[in-house]
């Protein structure tokens, strides 16, 4: 039998690039999302947001075959569908969640196989397997978490083994077909393994950007340039080779993630919670930093996406120092080169001469900031 794959939510971050790929190893593949809008880019063969080398696998997956729908009823005519929206710790994602889970039960073809790529918790798939109608139609559900940074799906989605989760550890020949016709290696391992495994990397992410934040602001507090001393102390010293730049921690992953690990599976030291606080401490120093440095209240806040050369505003830290900037009584004019147009530059430059990178676009380096007071976060 040939496969016929329905993405849910395949017009977002996760689901389009991966619904290209699949249209492209030859597998008929359907994009179902509610966004109108988006899928009419698509469709259009016009990329809705940044991701490396997704213009030119997306037309040709147009040209291939992949196909949108805002109907998910649709999905009956599919025998894969995959699930790219997840939950959080937050109870209206999960209750939206769960009822996106009823529907598609609901209107998939019995046999059929669900594929759950984004986060999920273990009470969320034991809620799903343990369901009547699921039950019923004999439908199978594995859990093959997407761990694919942002922006890099086309380099990365062939390269790194896809952890398959699924009850007892037996997957059906079509899960195990389906991704070798993909090209890419699976791992098997059973549900919880699967969950923890997801939470752990992107917690442990969260946890390696928070500790550099740890001894900025530390370093903070004692009057110290901690972008010097760390530039310095990692000179020629390979075990400081892949150490982060300090900086905003956010994103749609990390921190939620981190909360959901500790939902899932404690964090009976505090540890992970800590990391919260410490962030919440660093958009504060850097609100110091700004009191020391600037000779006035205007700033000129360049960067607002949750990372560099990213158009993604989803959870941005930026944004929240934004906030807390205002509530200090700042007057705050923003530029981000993947959000504003290029026109309105000059215009916001002329507001102040102190300046605030927040997030750090590699543009940014090119400006020329004579005679401006400049703070910079980081490099992330």
């Amino acid at each position: 039998m040939k496969n016929k794959v329905g993405v849910v939510g395949g017009a977002g971050h996760i689901g389009l690039p991966f619904s290209c790929y699949i249209q492209n190893k030859g597998i008929d593949t359907l994009i179902i999302d509610t966004n109108n809008d988006i899928l009419e880019l698509i469709k259009n063969k016009i990329t809705p947001f940044i991701e490396y080398d997704l213009q030119n696998h997306l037309d040709h997956a147009i040209n291939n075959g992949l196909q949108t729908t805002l109907d998910l009823n649709e999905i009956k005519d599919c025998n894969i569908v995959i699930i790219t929206l997840g939950t959080s710790s937050d109870k209206h994602v999960i209750k939206k969640f769960n009822q996106l889970i009823d529907d598609v039960i609901s209107k998939i073809t019995q046999g059929s196989t669900i594929i759950l790529r984004s986060t999920v918790t273990l009470n969320t798939i034991n809620k799903i397997i343990e369901d009547k109608t699921f039950n019923t139609k004999k439908l199978h559900l594995y859990y093959c978490p997407e761990r694919i940074a942002e922006g890099k799906a086309f380099l990365e989605l062939d390269k790194i083994p896809q952890i398959i989760g699924s009850k007892d550890k037996i997957e059906s020949d079509l899960i195990l077909n389906f991704f070798n016709e993909l090209n890419i290696k699976t791992i098997s391992v059973n549900f919880e393994e699967a969950v923890f495994i997801k939470l752990f990397l992107n917690t442990y992410r969260y946890s390696q950007f928070s500790t550099i934040n740890y001894f900025d602001n530390i370093a903070s507090t004692n009057s110290l340039d901690f972008k010097k001393l760390l530039g310095i102390a990692s000179e020629s010293y390979p075990r400081l080779e892949n150490v982060p730049d300090s900086g905003m921690v956010g994103g749609p992953c990390l921190i939620k993630d981190s909360h959901t690990f500790i939902d899932s599976f404690d964090d009976p030291r505090g540890l992970i919670s800590k990391y919260f606080e410490i962030n919440k401490d660093f958009i504060k120093n850097i609100i110091t930093k700004c009191e020391s440095k600037f000779d006035s209240k205007k700033i000129v806040q360049l960067g607002l996406t949750f990372k560099p050369e990213s158009d993604d505003l989803r959870d941005s830290q930026s944004i929240e120092l934004n906030k807390s900037l205002i509530k200090e009584g700042y007057e705050v004019k923003t530029y981000d080169p993947f959000i504003n147009s290029e026109e309105e530059l000059s215009k916001i430059m002329e507001f102040s001469n102190n300046i605030l990178i927040s997030t750090h676009h590699k543009i940014f380096d090119s400006y020329d900031f004579t005679d401006k007071k400049v703070v910079i976060v980081g490099d992330k």
